[in-house]
């Protein structure tokens, strides 16, 4: 009985020893998302400080998840990276319309993660609306935007991107097929964005 005792006053001790103002401290210091993962599950406090403090995320598989549990799980994002369609996709494998659309994805980073300055989306479909809704949205505050292997829109799309996001930093778009209208788009990044590092649509 007094063995069990002394277990129950450790276990109290451990779960109150660590102020959250502590555990913020040390947790803006762990990156990797497996140990993020296994401080999650530790109880349900560090469940929520882990879910408040998150700044990256990665999505293996858009399919996996809905857009409605990102938000209320990582409501203060700061990176998302964001995979469609399998990597079967890259040899032709899968047809173009099989899915890995971003427009409902686009939608609540519209609407929700104000804190968002990077977007990467892998192997999807997306729509010129899709990057005037971003653009006019996030426009302010995005710095890198890398559509990676992906596909459905056109130059139209990336004359927003390039008049509206003005503090981009990385514009990625190597591998993606892009539907050439015009070349407007480039005159639009050089026109209104000073601070561009990385321009890649090879």
């Amino acid at each position: 009985m007094e063995e069990n005792d002394k277990k129950l006053q450790r276990t109290a001790s451990f779960n109150t020893g660590m102020s959250d103002v502590v555990l913020e401290c040390v947790l803006q210091y762990v990156h990797d998302p497996r140990d993020r993962a296994a401080i999650s599950l530790v109880c349900r406090r560090w469940y929520e400080l882990d879910s408040l403090s998150r700044k990256h995320i990665t999505i293996a598989f858009c399919y996996t998840t809905t857009t409605d549990r990102l938000r209320r799980r990582f409501p203060f994002l700061e990176s998302l990276k964001l995979k469609g369609k399998p990597r079967a996709a890259m040899f032709n494998l899968i047809p173009d319309d099989w899915g890995g659309y971003v427009t409902p994805w686009v939608r609540e980073i519209a609407e929700n993660f104000d804190c968002l300055r990077s977007l990467h989306f892998r192997r999807m479909i997306v729509r010129d609306l899709d990057l005037e809704v971003l653009a006019r949205s996030r426009g302010k505050v995005l710095q890198a935007l890398k559509l990676d292997k992906c596909s459905g829109f056109s130059t139209d799309g990336l004359f927003h991107i390039g008049s509206l996001c003005r503090q981009l930093r990385t514009l990625f778009l190597e591998e993606s097929s892009i539907i050439e209208r015009d070349g407007e788009w480039l005159h639009e990044i050089a026109m209104n964005n000073s601070v561009l590092e990385t321009l890649n649509f090879t």
